[in-house]
Protein backbone atom coordinates (compact mmCIF):
# COMPACT_ATOMS: atom_id res chain seq x y z
CA UNK A 1 0.00 0.00 0.00
CA UNK A 2 1.23 3.29 -1.29
CA UNK A 3 2.10 5.46 1.72
CA UNK A 4 1.39 9.58 1.14
CA UNK A 5 1.84 12.49 2.96
CA UNK A 6 -0.47 15.28 2.38
CA UNK A 7 0.51 19.00 3.83
CA UNK A 8 -1.65 21.74 4.41
CA UNK A 9 -1.66 25.07 5.86
CA UNK A 10 -4.32 28.07 6.33
CA UNK A 11 -5.72 30.37 8.53
CA UNK A 12 -9.33 30.57 6.66
CA UNK A 13 -12.11 27.91 6.22
CA UNK A 14 -13.13 28.97 2.66
CA UNK A 15 -13.63 26.76 -0.97
CA UNK A 16 -9.71 25.94 -1.89
CA UNK A 17 -9.99 23.93 1.28
CA UNK A 18 -13.54 22.46 0.02
CA UNK A 19 -12.21 21.65 -3.31
CA UNK A 20 -8.96 20.04 -1.69
CA UNK A 21 -11.44 17.89 0.35
CA UNK A 22 -12.76 15.93 -2.68
CA UNK A 23 -8.63 14.69 -2.85
CA UNK A 24 -8.56 13.84 0.40
CA UNK A 25 -11.41 11.34 0.27
CA UNK A 26 -10.25 10.61 -3.36
CA UNK A 27 -7.19 9.00 -1.45
CA UNK A 28 -9.04 7.50 0.95
CA UNK A 29 -11.56 5.80 -1.88
CA UNK A 30 -8.01 4.89 -3.76
CA UNK A 31 -7.16 2.95 -0.84
CA UNK A 32 -3.88 5.00 0.18
CA UNK A 33 -2.65 4.93 3.59
CA UNK A 34 -2.41 8.83 3.77
CA UNK A 35 -0.72 11.15 6.55
CA UNK A 36 -1.62 14.98 7.01
CA UNK A 37 0.55 17.67 8.24
CA UNK A 38 -2.09 20.60 9.05
CA UNK A 39 -1.41 23.78 10.04
CA UNK A 40 -3.49 26.65 10.48
CA UNK A 41 -6.02 28.60 12.83
CA UNK A 42 -7.95 26.83 15.30
CA UNK A 43 -10.82 27.78 13.24
CA UNK A 44 -9.58 25.78 10.26
CA UNK A 45 -8.30 22.89 12.39
CA UNK A 46 -11.75 22.33 14.02
CA UNK A 47 -13.34 22.32 10.39
CA UNK A 48 -10.60 19.99 9.10
CA UNK A 49 -11.27 18.25 12.14
CA UNK A 50 -15.09 17.96 12.11
CA UNK A 51 -15.45 17.32 8.30
CA UNK A 52 -11.70 16.01 6.91
CA UNK A 53 -9.88 14.03 9.19
CA UNK A 54 -12.10 10.98 8.87
CA UNK A 55 -9.96 10.35 5.07
CA UNK A 56 -6.29 9.85 6.99
CA UNK A 57 -4.34 7.47 8.99
CA UNK A 58 -2.87 9.86 11.11
CA UNK A 59 -3.38 13.72 11.45
CA UNK A 60 -0.69 16.10 12.84
CA UNK A 61 -2.05 19.20 13.52
CA UNK A 62 -0.01 22.77 14.80
CA UNK A 63 -1.78 26.11 15.45
CA UNK A 64 -0.39 29.10 14.18
CA UNK A 65 -3.08 31.27 15.27
CA UNK A 66 -6.55 31.74 16.93
CA UNK A 67 -9.56 32.54 15.27
CA UNK A 68 -9.66 35.09 12.79
CA UNK A 69 -12.75 36.90 14.11
CA UNK A 70 -10.30 37.77 17.63
CA UNK A 71 -7.65 39.15 14.99
CA UNK A 72 -8.06 43.33 14.79
CA UNK A 73 -6.75 43.81 11.61
CA UNK A 74 -8.79 41.27 9.73
CA UNK A 75 -11.91 42.15 11.66
CA UNK A 76 -11.36 46.15 10.68
CA UNK A 77 -9.88 45.00 7.23
CA UNK A 78 -10.21 41.40 5.84
CA UNK A 79 -8.85 41.99 2.12
CA UNK A 80 -5.53 43.56 3.63
CA UNK A 81 -5.50 41.04 6.63
CA UNK A 82 -5.11 38.59 3.63
CA UNK A 83 -2.79 40.34 1.60
CA UNK A 84 -0.24 42.01 4.28
CA UNK A 85 -0.23 38.18 6.00
CA UNK A 86 -0.77 35.89 2.80
CA UNK A 87 1.92 37.40 0.25
CA UNK A 88 4.33 39.84 2.54
CA UNK A 89 4.83 38.15 6.03
CA UNK A 90 4.08 34.26 4.66
CA UNK A 91 6.01 34.99 1.16
CA UNK A 92 9.19 36.12 3.29
CA UNK A 93 9.46 34.15 6.60
CA UNK A 94 10.03 30.63 6.81
CA UNK A 95 7.65 28.33 9.36
CA UNK A 96 9.77 26.19 11.48
CA UNK A 97 9.43 22.34 11.19
CA UNK A 98 11.65 21.00 13.83
CA UNK A 99 8.18 20.47 15.83
CA UNK A 100 7.64 16.87 13.48
CA UNK A 101 10.92 15.44 14.35
CA UNK A 102 8.96 13.76 17.66
CA UNK A 103 6.06 13.28 15.69
CA UNK A 104 6.75 11.47 12.32
CA UNK A 105 7.09 8.05 12.20
CA UNK A 106 6.56 6.09 8.99
CA UNK A 107 8.43 6.48 5.56
CA UNK A 108 6.56 8.24 2.60
CA UNK A 109 6.43 7.23 -1.19
CA UNK A 110 5.20 10.52 -1.73
CA UNK A 111 4.56 14.33 -0.65
CA UNK A 112 1.08 15.98 -1.71
CA UNK A 113 1.37 19.82 -0.73
CA UNK A 114 -1.84 22.11 -1.54
CA UNK A 115 -1.71 25.70 -2.92
CA UNK A 116 -2.72 28.53 -1.98
CA UNK A 117 -1.85 29.18 0.31
CA UNK A 118 1.77 30.46 -0.06
CA UNK A 119 2.83 28.90 3.69
CA UNK A 120 1.62 25.82 2.54
CA UNK A 121 3.73 25.86 -0.60
CA UNK A 122 6.75 27.07 1.40
CA UNK A 123 5.78 25.12 4.32
CA UNK A 124 6.10 21.66 2.61
CA UNK A 125 9.14 22.29 0.65
CA UNK A 126 10.43 22.82 4.23
CA UNK A 127 9.37 19.58 5.08
CA UNK A 128 11.09 18.05 2.52
CA UNK A 129 14.13 19.60 3.02
CA UNK A 130 14.45 18.33 6.43
CA UNK A 131 12.90 15.52 6.54
CA UNK A 132 12.45 13.63 3.00
CA UNK A 133 14.68 14.56 0.52
CA UNK A 134 15.04 11.87 -1.95
CA UNK A 135 11.02 11.65 -1.67
CA UNK A 136 9.08 13.32 -4.83
CA UNK A 137 7.12 16.46 -3.90
CA UNK A 138 4.02 17.14 -5.83
CA UNK A 139 1.94 20.67 -5.91
CA UNK A 140 -1.59 20.41 -6.17
CA UNK A 141 -3.12 24.33 -7.25
CA UNK A 142 -6.77 25.08 -6.55
CA UNK A 143 -6.12 28.55 -7.55
CA UNK A 144 -3.35 31.08 -8.99
CA UNK A 145 -1.16 33.44 -6.56
CA UNK A 146 -0.81 36.57 -9.14
CA UNK A 147 -3.31 35.32 -11.69
CA UNK A 148 -6.53 35.67 -9.33
CA UNK A 149 -9.46 37.27 -11.13
CA UNK A 150 -7.27 37.85 -14.43
CA UNK A 151 -8.26 36.80 -17.76
CA UNK A 152 -4.41 36.51 -19.50
CA UNK A 153 -1.14 37.10 -18.00
CA UNK A 154 -0.70 40.49 -19.83
CA UNK A 155 -3.11 41.83 -17.16
CA UNK A 156 -1.05 40.87 -13.97
CA UNK A 157 -0.67 44.31 -12.24
CA UNK A 158 2.64 46.01 -10.67
CA UNK A 159 0.65 45.48 -7.20
CA UNK A 160 1.29 41.98 -7.78
CA UNK A 161 4.78 41.33 -8.87
CA UNK A 162 5.53 40.19 -5.34
CA UNK A 163 2.78 37.73 -5.94
CA UNK A 164 4.49 36.76 -9.19
CA UNK A 165 7.91 35.90 -7.86
CA UNK A 166 6.42 33.97 -4.97
CA UNK A 167 4.57 32.12 -7.14
CA UNK A 168 7.79 31.55 -9.71
CA UNK A 169 9.80 30.61 -6.25
CA UNK A 170 7.07 27.96 -5.48
CA UNK A 171 6.54 26.07 -9.12
CA UNK A 172 10.70 26.50 -10.26
CA UNK A 173 12.05 25.11 -7.01
CA UNK A 174 14.57 21.75 -7.73
CA UNK A 175 12.50 19.64 -5.19
CA UNK A 176 9.16 20.12 -6.94
CA UNK A 177 8.47 17.04 -9.32
CA UNK A 178 4.72 17.61 -10.67
CA UNK A 179 2.54 20.54 -10.60
CA UNK A 180 -0.71 19.83 -11.15
CA UNK A 181 -3.46 22.13 -11.60
CA UNK A 182 -7.32 22.04 -11.52
CA UNK A 183 -8.66 23.30 -14.38
CA UNK A 184 -6.54 23.01 -17.85
CA UNK A 185 -7.13 27.01 -19.08
CA UNK A 186 -4.91 27.61 -15.62
CA UNK A 187 -2.19 25.24 -16.71
CA UNK A 188 -1.91 26.70 -20.22
CA UNK A 189 -1.79 30.16 -18.48
CA UNK A 190 0.84 29.19 -15.65
CA UNK A 191 3.07 27.81 -18.05
CA UNK A 192 3.22 30.98 -20.18
CA UNK A 193 4.05 32.80 -17.12
CA UNK A 194 6.50 30.37 -15.90
CA UNK A 195 8.13 29.04 -18.82
CA UNK A 196 10.97 27.24 -16.53
CA UNK A 197 8.54 25.14 -14.77
CA UNK A 198 6.14 24.23 -17.74
CA UNK A 199 8.05 20.64 -17.85
CA UNK A 200 6.42 19.86 -14.74
CA UNK A 201 2.75 21.02 -15.07
CA UNK A 202 -0.48 18.76 -15.90
CA UNK A 203 -4.17 19.43 -14.71
CA UNK A 204 -6.74 17.59 -13.57
CA UNK A 205 -10.41 17.32 -13.30
CA UNK A 206 -12.99 18.41 -9.96
CA UNK A 207 -14.64 16.01 -8.00
CA UNK A 208 -17.80 16.54 -6.30
CA UNK A 209 -18.57 16.73 -2.60
CA UNK A 210 -20.80 13.88 -1.35
CA UNK A 211 -24.30 14.50 0.16
CA UNK A 212 -26.74 12.58 2.27
CA UNK A 213 -29.23 11.38 -0.05
CA UNK A 214 -32.75 12.43 0.72
CA UNK A 215 -35.93 12.17 -0.98
CA UNK A 216 -36.64 14.24 -3.62
CA UNK A 217 -38.12 17.55 -2.86
CA UNK A 218 -41.94 17.71 -3.64
CA UNK A 219 -43.35 21.33 -4.58
CA UNK A 220 -46.47 22.59 -6.26
CA UNK A 221 -43.34 24.56 -8.54
CA UNK A 222 -40.41 24.10 -8.91
CA UNK A 223 -38.19 25.56 -6.40
CA UNK A 224 -34.25 27.02 -8.24
CA UNK A 225 -31.97 28.02 -5.48
CA UNK A 226 -28.31 29.99 -6.11
CA UNK A 227 -26.20 29.82 -3.21
CA UNK A 228 -23.40 32.05 -2.78
CA UNK A 229 -21.01 35.26 -3.17
CA UNK A 230 -22.18 37.82 -5.38
CA UNK A 231 -20.20 41.31 -5.12
CA UNK A 232 -20.60 43.14 -7.71
CA UNK A 233 -16.74 43.23 -8.67
CA UNK A 234 -16.65 39.17 -8.78
CA UNK A 235 -20.12 38.32 -10.32
CA UNK A 236 -22.44 40.15 -12.44
CA UNK A 237 -26.27 38.87 -10.87
CA UNK A 238 -28.44 41.71 -12.91
CA UNK A 239 -29.18 38.94 -15.72
CA UNK A 240 -30.40 35.94 -13.47
CA UNK A 241 -32.79 38.85 -11.67
CA UNK A 242 -33.83 39.86 -14.69
CA UNK A 243 -34.70 35.87 -15.61
CA UNK A 244 -36.27 35.65 -12.14
CA UNK A 245 -38.90 38.36 -12.85
CA UNK A 246 -39.66 37.06 -16.49
CA UNK A 247 -39.83 33.38 -15.01
CA UNK A 248 -43.41 33.77 -12.64
CA UNK A 249 -44.18 30.20 -12.51
CA UNK A 250 -41.39 29.39 -10.65
CA UNK A 251 -39.94 30.24 -7.13
CA UNK A 252 -36.30 31.59 -6.76
CA UNK A 253 -34.08 31.40 -3.42
CA UNK A 254 -30.39 33.71 -3.24
CA UNK A 255 -28.72 33.41 -0.45
CA UNK A 256 -25.38 34.69 0.22
CA UNK A 257 -22.96 37.88 -0.01
CA UNK A 258 -23.24 40.64 -2.57
CA UNK A 259 -24.41 43.88 -3.37
CA UNK A 260 -27.35 43.68 -5.48
CA UNK A 261 -27.83 46.29 -8.70
CA UNK A 262 -31.40 47.48 -8.43
CA UNK A 263 -34.47 47.11 -5.12
CA UNK A 264 -35.86 43.16 -5.76
CA UNK A 265 -38.64 44.08 -3.58
CA UNK A 266 -41.08 43.73 -6.38
CA UNK A 267 -40.27 40.67 -7.44
CA UNK A 268 -42.50 38.16 -5.80
CA UNK A 269 -41.57 35.06 -6.31
CA UNK A 270 -37.57 35.66 -5.26
CA UNK A 271 -36.67 34.84 -1.71
CA UNK A 272 -33.40 36.35 -1.31
CA UNK A 273 -31.43 37.31 1.84
CA UNK A 274 -28.26 38.72 1.58
CA UNK A 275 -25.51 37.82 4.43
CA UNK A 276 -23.20 34.55 5.21
CA UNK A 277 -25.05 31.47 6.74
CA UNK A 278 -23.71 28.16 8.41
CA UNK A 279 -22.62 25.32 5.66
CA UNK A 280 -25.48 23.13 7.58
CA UNK A 281 -27.74 25.55 6.36
CA UNK A 282 -27.05 25.90 3.26
CA UNK A 283 -26.31 22.37 2.62
CA UNK A 284 -30.08 21.80 4.13
CA UNK A 285 -31.29 24.88 1.90
CA UNK A 286 -29.69 23.25 -1.19
CA UNK A 287 -31.51 19.87 -0.90
CA UNK A 288 -34.74 21.36 -0.21
CA UNK A 289 -34.20 22.76 -4.03
CA UNK A 290 -35.52 21.12 -7.05
CA UNK A 291 -33.02 22.85 -9.33
CA UNK A 292 -29.61 24.07 -8.73
CA UNK A 293 -27.76 27.24 -9.87
CA UNK A 294 -24.22 28.02 -10.48
CA UNK A 295 -22.92 31.75 -11.26
CA UNK A 296 -19.30 31.79 -12.60
CA UNK A 297 -16.93 35.07 -12.66
CA UNK A 298 -16.89 38.24 -14.69
CA UNK A 299 -13.68 37.17 -14.76
CA UNK A 300 -10.69 34.79 -14.56
CA UNK A 301 -9.03 32.06 -16.12
CA UNK A 302 -9.52 29.16 -13.18
CA UNK A 303 -12.36 26.86 -13.93
CA UNK A 304 -16.09 27.53 -13.84
CA UNK A 305 -17.58 28.32 -10.15
CA UNK A 306 -16.34 25.26 -8.21
CA UNK A 307 -20.04 24.73 -6.60
CA UNK A 308 -20.72 23.29 -10.45
CA UNK A 309 -18.69 20.66 -9.67
CA UNK A 310 -19.48 20.20 -5.62
CA UNK A 311 -23.04 19.93 -6.89
CA UNK A 312 -22.66 17.13 -9.18
CA UNK A 313 -23.61 14.41 -6.38
CA UNK A 314 -27.08 15.95 -5.95
CA UNK A 315 -29.97 14.28 -7.49
CA UNK A 316 -31.24 17.49 -9.30
CA UNK A 317 -30.23 18.92 -12.34
CA UNK A 318 -27.18 21.91 -12.24
CA UNK A 319 -27.32 25.07 -14.59
CA UNK A 320 -23.79 26.55 -14.61
CA UNK A 321 -24.23 30.33 -16.25
CA UNK A 322 -21.07 30.97 -17.88
CA UNK A 323 -19.36 34.68 -18.13
CA UNK A 324 -16.32 36.52 -18.86
CA UNK A 325 -14.14 36.59 -21.64
CA UNK A 326 -13.54 32.77 -21.31
CA UNK A 327 -17.12 31.83 -21.13
CA UNK A 328 -16.91 30.16 -24.59
CA UNK A 329 -14.00 27.66 -23.46
CA UNK A 330 -16.07 27.08 -19.94
CA UNK A 331 -19.01 26.03 -22.14
CA UNK A 332 -17.02 23.51 -24.14
CA UNK A 333 -15.58 22.23 -21.21
CA UNK A 334 -18.71 21.75 -18.87
CA UNK A 335 -20.05 19.87 -21.95
CA UNK A 336 -17.47 16.69 -21.92
CA UNK A 337 -18.87 15.84 -18.82
CA UNK A 338 -21.45 13.46 -20.74
CA UNK A 339 -24.17 15.85 -19.64
CA UNK A 340 -24.26 16.31 -16.32
CA UNK A 341 -24.54 19.79 -16.52
CA UNK A 342 -26.76 22.53 -18.30
CA UNK A 343 -24.59 25.75 -19.34
CA UNK A 344 -25.54 28.77 -20.45
CA UNK A 345 -24.50 31.90 -20.44
CA UNK A 346 -24.92 35.55 -18.14
CA UNK A 347 -27.76 36.58 -20.45
CA UNK A 348 -30.89 36.88 -19.15
CA UNK A 349 -32.53 35.05 -22.30
CA UNK A 350 -29.96 32.68 -21.63
CA UNK A 351 -30.45 31.80 -18.70
CA UNK A 352 -34.28 31.99 -19.57
CA UNK A 353 -33.23 28.90 -21.84
CA UNK A 354 -31.41 26.94 -19.38
CA UNK A 355 -33.62 27.11 -16.43
CA UNK A 356 -36.59 25.86 -18.83
CA UNK A 357 -34.63 23.35 -19.95
CA UNK A 358 -33.60 22.63 -16.49
CA UNK A 359 -37.51 22.48 -15.40
CA UNK A 360 -38.48 19.97 -18.25
CA UNK A 361 -35.87 17.79 -17.27
CA UNK A 362 -37.15 17.77 -13.71
CA UNK A 363 -40.35 14.77 -14.97
CA UNK A 364 -37.66 12.17 -15.62
CA UNK A 365 -34.51 13.28 -14.23
CA UNK A 366 -31.38 10.52 -13.46
CA UNK A 367 -28.75 10.97 -11.42
CA UNK A 368 -25.31 10.06 -13.41
CA UNK A 369 -21.83 11.54 -12.27
CA UNK A 370 -19.50 11.38 -15.28
CA UNK A 371 -16.72 8.82 -14.80
CA UNK A 372 -13.86 11.71 -14.81
CA UNK A 373 -15.45 12.80 -11.52
CA UNK A 374 -14.49 9.63 -9.84
CA UNK A 375 -12.70 10.95 -6.75
CA UNK A 376 -10.03 8.18 -6.91
CA UNK A 377 -9.72 8.20 -10.30
CA UNK A 378 -8.39 11.66 -10.17
CA UNK A 379 -6.13 10.96 -7.64
CA UNK A 380 -4.26 8.09 -9.34
CA UNK A 381 -3.87 10.79 -11.99
CA UNK A 382 -2.11 13.66 -9.48
CA UNK A 383 -0.23 11.28 -8.14
CA UNK A 384 1.15 9.32 -11.55
CA UNK A 385 4.86 9.85 -12.60
CA UNK A 386 6.43 9.40 -15.49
Amino acid sequence: MKRILCIYATRQVDSNLMMASTIFRGLHEAGYSADIIFIGSTDAISEFEKRYAQYFYNCFYKPICGPLKENILFRWNPLLYSYLRSFVLDGLVNRSSSWLKDVIFRDYDKILSFIPSVLSGRFALNVKRSYFKDVPLIQFWTDPLSLGRLNDITEIPKSRIFHKQIEHNLLDKNEVTKVVFCYPLLMAMEAKLHPDAAHKMSWSDVSYLPHKKAAKPKHARPLIGLFGAYQSHVRNIEPLLNAIRLLPDYDFIIRGDGDLPFSVDTIRNLDLESGRISLAEVEQLESSCDILLSLGGKSGITHPAGKTFYYADYDKPIVHIGDGMHAEYFKGYIEGFEGRFIHCYNSTDSIIDGINQAVRDLSNFQLRIPKRMDAATIVNKILELD
